[in-house]
Protein backbone atom coordinates (compact mmCIF):
# COMPACT_ATOMS: atom_id res chain seq x y z
CA UNK A 1 0.00 0.00 0.00
CA UNK A 2 1.34 3.43 -0.97
CA UNK A 3 0.27 6.15 1.48
CA UNK A 4 0.49 9.88 0.76
CA UNK A 5 1.40 11.90 3.85
CA UNK A 6 3.68 14.63 2.47
CA UNK A 7 1.94 17.16 0.29
CA UNK A 8 3.75 18.67 -2.68
CA UNK A 9 1.23 18.83 -5.48
CA UNK A 10 2.32 18.34 -9.13
CA UNK A 11 -0.01 19.49 -11.89
CA UNK A 12 1.06 17.33 -14.81
CA UNK A 13 -1.22 14.40 -14.08
CA UNK A 14 -4.38 16.39 -13.36
CA UNK A 15 -3.85 18.71 -16.30
CA UNK A 16 -3.32 15.77 -18.67
CA UNK A 17 -6.38 13.97 -17.28
CA UNK A 18 -8.64 17.00 -17.51
CA UNK A 19 -7.55 18.24 -20.91
CA UNK A 20 -7.03 14.91 -22.69
CA UNK A 21 -9.65 12.71 -21.01
CA UNK A 22 -12.34 15.10 -19.78
CA UNK A 23 -11.82 17.74 -22.50
CA UNK A 24 -11.62 20.60 -20.00
CA UNK A 25 -9.61 23.74 -20.85
CA UNK A 26 -6.22 23.78 -19.09
CA UNK A 27 -7.02 27.24 -17.72
CA UNK A 28 -9.54 25.69 -15.29
CA UNK A 29 -6.81 24.00 -13.22
CA UNK A 30 -4.16 26.69 -13.50
CA UNK A 31 -3.53 30.24 -12.37
CA UNK A 32 -4.35 29.68 -8.70
CA UNK A 33 -0.96 28.83 -7.15
CA UNK A 34 -1.95 26.08 -4.71
CA UNK A 35 -4.69 23.65 -5.62
CA UNK A 36 -6.63 24.55 -2.47
CA UNK A 37 -7.33 27.93 -4.00
CA UNK A 38 -9.58 26.14 -6.49
CA UNK A 39 -12.00 25.95 -3.56
CA UNK A 40 -11.00 29.03 -1.56
CA UNK A 41 -11.04 31.58 -4.36
CA UNK A 42 -14.59 32.32 -5.45
CA UNK A 43 -13.71 33.08 -9.06
CA UNK A 44 -11.72 29.84 -9.46
CA UNK A 45 -14.45 27.82 -7.80
CA UNK A 46 -17.02 29.37 -10.15
CA UNK A 47 -14.81 28.45 -13.09
CA UNK A 48 -14.53 24.89 -11.78
CA UNK A 49 -18.31 24.61 -11.56
CA UNK A 50 -18.66 25.61 -15.19
CA UNK A 51 -17.33 22.16 -16.11
CA UNK A 52 -17.93 20.03 -13.00
CA UNK A 53 -20.75 19.19 -10.62
CA UNK A 54 -19.81 18.75 -6.97
CA UNK A 55 -20.81 15.28 -5.74
CA UNK A 56 -21.11 13.72 -2.30
CA UNK A 57 -17.92 11.89 -1.39
CA UNK A 58 -20.02 8.88 -0.38
CA UNK A 59 -21.26 8.63 -3.98
CA UNK A 60 -18.04 9.10 -5.91
CA UNK A 61 -17.56 7.33 -9.23
CA UNK A 62 -14.30 6.24 -10.74
CA UNK A 63 -12.86 9.25 -12.57
CA UNK A 64 -14.16 11.96 -10.23
CA UNK A 65 -11.64 14.71 -9.48
CA UNK A 66 -10.93 15.11 -5.74
CA UNK A 67 -9.46 18.22 -4.12
CA UNK A 68 -8.13 18.35 -0.55
CA UNK A 69 -7.61 21.80 0.99
CA UNK A 70 -6.99 23.45 4.34
CA UNK A 71 -8.51 26.84 5.10
CA UNK A 72 -5.70 27.52 7.59
CA UNK A 73 -2.78 26.37 5.43
CA UNK A 74 -3.14 26.72 1.65
CA UNK A 75 0.00 24.62 1.14
CA UNK A 76 -1.70 21.65 2.83
CA UNK A 77 -3.65 20.52 -0.23
CA UNK A 78 -3.77 17.87 -2.91
CA UNK A 79 -5.62 16.82 -6.08
CA UNK A 80 -6.10 13.31 -7.44
CA UNK A 81 -8.53 11.15 -9.41
CA UNK A 82 -10.83 8.78 -7.53
CA UNK A 83 -10.29 5.16 -8.52
CA UNK A 84 -12.46 3.13 -6.17
CA UNK A 85 -13.27 1.88 -2.69
CA UNK A 86 -12.18 -1.56 -1.45
CA UNK A 87 -14.57 -1.68 1.49
CA UNK A 88 -12.07 -0.08 3.87
CA UNK A 89 -10.10 2.59 1.98
CA UNK A 90 -10.59 4.95 -0.92
CA UNK A 91 -7.97 4.69 -3.63
CA UNK A 92 -6.87 7.50 -5.91
CA UNK A 93 -4.75 7.85 -9.01
CA UNK A 94 -2.16 10.41 -7.89
CA UNK A 95 1.07 12.00 -9.03
CA UNK A 96 2.49 12.64 -5.57
CA UNK A 97 4.81 11.02 -4.74
CA UNK A 98 6.13 10.12 -8.17
CA UNK A 99 5.68 8.00 -10.17
CA UNK A 100 1.95 8.32 -10.86
CA UNK A 101 0.13 5.39 -9.26
CA UNK A 102 -3.05 4.30 -7.48
CA UNK A 103 -2.68 4.96 -3.72
CA UNK A 104 -4.54 5.96 -0.59
CA UNK A 105 -4.40 9.52 0.72
CA UNK A 106 -4.09 10.06 4.47
CA UNK A 107 -3.50 13.00 6.74
CA UNK A 108 -5.50 15.50 4.73
CA UNK A 109 -9.06 14.86 5.85
CA UNK A 110 -11.89 14.36 3.43
CA UNK A 111 -11.71 15.77 -0.09
CA UNK A 112 -14.39 17.52 -2.10
CA UNK A 113 -15.27 15.59 -5.22
CA UNK A 114 -16.19 16.92 -8.65
CA UNK A 115 -17.64 15.08 -11.64
CA UNK A 116 -17.37 16.29 -15.21
CA UNK A 117 -20.74 17.55 -16.35
CA UNK A 118 -22.30 15.54 -19.11
CA UNK A 119 -22.04 17.10 -22.51
CA UNK A 120 -25.32 18.64 -23.52
CA UNK A 121 -26.39 16.76 -26.62
CA UNK A 122 -27.11 18.96 -29.60
CA UNK A 123 -30.75 19.67 -30.18
CA UNK A 124 -32.28 17.40 -32.79
CA UNK A 125 -32.61 19.10 -36.14
CA UNK A 126 -35.94 20.63 -36.93
CA UNK A 127 -37.95 18.41 -39.25
CA UNK A 128 -37.52 19.55 -42.80
CA UNK A 129 -40.82 20.76 -44.22
CA UNK A 130 -41.81 19.23 -47.52
CA UNK A 131 -44.03 20.45 -50.28
CA UNK A 132 -46.38 17.67 -51.33
CA UNK A 133 -47.65 17.42 -54.89
CA UNK A 134 -51.44 17.50 -54.98
CA UNK A 135 -52.25 17.54 -58.67
CA UNK A 136 -52.54 14.70 -61.19
CA UNK A 137 -50.91 14.76 -64.57
CA UNK A 138 -52.80 17.22 -66.72
CA UNK A 139 -51.72 17.94 -70.28
CA UNK A 140 -53.84 21.09 -70.38
CA UNK A 141 -51.71 22.73 -67.64
CA UNK A 142 -48.08 23.79 -67.44
CA UNK A 143 -46.58 21.13 -65.19
CA UNK A 144 -43.23 20.05 -63.85
CA UNK A 145 -42.60 16.57 -62.46
CA UNK A 146 -40.12 16.27 -59.60
CA UNK A 147 -38.06 13.08 -59.87
CA UNK A 148 -35.88 13.19 -56.73
CA UNK A 149 -36.46 13.37 -52.95
CA UNK A 150 -34.11 16.24 -52.22
CA UNK A 151 -35.07 19.04 -54.57
CA UNK A 152 -34.97 22.27 -52.58
CA UNK A 153 -37.94 24.60 -52.53
CA UNK A 154 -36.81 28.22 -52.19
CA UNK A 155 -38.62 31.44 -51.44
CA UNK A 156 -37.21 33.07 -54.58
CA UNK A 157 -34.98 31.84 -57.42
CA UNK A 158 -31.67 31.20 -55.66
CA UNK A 159 -33.15 32.38 -52.34
CA UNK A 160 -33.62 30.82 -48.92
CA UNK A 161 -34.56 27.15 -48.87
CA UNK A 162 -37.71 26.22 -46.96
CA UNK A 163 -37.80 22.47 -47.48
CA UNK A 164 -37.96 19.85 -50.20
CA UNK A 165 -40.45 19.08 -52.94
CA UNK A 166 -41.76 15.53 -52.83
CA UNK A 167 -41.65 13.63 -56.11
CA UNK A 168 -44.73 14.14 -58.26
CA UNK A 169 -46.51 16.64 -60.47
CA UNK A 170 -46.76 20.38 -59.78
CA UNK A 171 -48.48 23.07 -61.80
CA UNK A 172 -46.08 25.91 -62.49
CA UNK A 173 -47.21 29.50 -62.76
CA UNK A 174 -44.16 31.19 -64.23
CA UNK A 175 -40.50 30.58 -65.03
CA UNK A 176 -37.37 32.61 -64.48
CA UNK A 177 -33.72 32.12 -65.33
CA UNK A 178 -31.44 32.87 -62.39
CA UNK A 179 -27.89 32.11 -61.32
CA UNK A 180 -27.27 30.27 -58.04
CA UNK A 181 -23.81 29.45 -56.68
CA UNK A 182 -22.31 30.37 -60.04
CA UNK A 183 -24.61 28.09 -62.06
CA UNK A 184 -27.54 29.26 -64.19
CA UNK A 185 -30.83 27.45 -63.66
CA UNK A 186 -34.33 27.73 -65.02
CA UNK A 187 -36.62 28.21 -62.03
CA UNK A 188 -40.30 27.31 -61.80
CA UNK A 189 -42.80 28.90 -59.41
CA UNK A 190 -45.08 26.15 -58.14
CA UNK A 191 -46.87 28.31 -55.54
CA UNK A 192 -46.55 31.69 -53.85
CA UNK A 193 -42.92 32.02 -52.66
CA UNK A 194 -42.23 28.41 -53.71
CA UNK A 195 -39.63 28.02 -56.45
CA UNK A 196 -37.76 24.95 -57.67
CA UNK A 197 -34.85 24.68 -60.07
CA UNK A 198 -35.03 22.37 -63.06
CA UNK A 199 -32.30 20.04 -64.21
CA UNK A 200 -34.17 18.39 -67.02
CA UNK A 201 -33.99 14.61 -67.08
CA UNK A 202 -32.19 14.36 -63.73
CA UNK A 203 -34.15 16.41 -61.19
CA UNK A 204 -37.30 17.10 -63.13
CA UNK A 205 -39.35 16.56 -66.25
CA UNK A 206 -41.03 19.66 -67.62
CA UNK A 207 -44.40 19.24 -69.35
CA UNK A 208 -45.71 22.46 -70.90
CA UNK A 209 -49.41 22.34 -71.68
CA UNK A 210 -50.27 21.04 -75.13
CA UNK A 211 -51.44 23.73 -77.54
CA UNK A 212 -54.71 22.92 -79.25
CA UNK A 213 -54.64 22.53 -83.03
CA UNK A 214 -57.18 24.13 -85.37
CA UNK A 215 -58.84 20.73 -85.84
CA UNK A 216 -59.17 20.24 -82.05
CA UNK A 217 -60.78 23.68 -81.64
CA UNK A 218 -63.29 22.96 -84.44
CA UNK A 219 -64.10 19.55 -82.99
CA UNK A 220 -64.65 20.96 -79.49
CA UNK A 221 -66.94 23.67 -80.93
CA UNK A 222 -69.01 21.12 -82.82
CA UNK A 223 -69.33 18.91 -79.74
CA UNK A 224 -70.45 21.86 -77.67
CA UNK A 225 -73.11 22.78 -80.29
CA UNK A 226 -74.45 19.22 -80.38
CA UNK A 227 -74.52 19.00 -76.60
CA UNK A 228 -76.54 22.21 -76.27
CA UNK A 229 -78.86 21.52 -79.25
CA UNK A 230 -81.70 19.84 -77.24
CA UNK A 231 -81.92 22.78 -74.90
CA UNK A 232 -82.08 25.24 -77.74
CA UNK A 233 -84.78 23.24 -79.54
CA UNK A 234 -86.91 23.06 -76.40
CA UNK A 235 -86.69 26.81 -75.91
CA UNK A 236 -87.75 27.40 -79.54
CA UNK A 237 -90.74 25.01 -79.32
CA UNK A 238 -91.94 26.65 -76.11
CA UNK A 239 -91.95 30.03 -77.79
Amino acid sequence: MMVLTVVNVGWDLIQYYNTQVLNVPDSVFSGCGYVGNMILWDWKFAQLLEYFDEVDTHNMDQGDVCIWYDTMDETHCHVAVFDGWDGYDCWYFSQNPNPCRVMTVEGLGNPRAFRRKKETPPAPPEPTPVITPNVPEDKTRNQIKVLIDTLYVRTTPGGQDIGFANPGYYNYLETQEEEFNGVKYLWYRIADSNWIASKEGEWTEVHPKEEETKEQIQKEYAERILKNMPTWLESIIEK
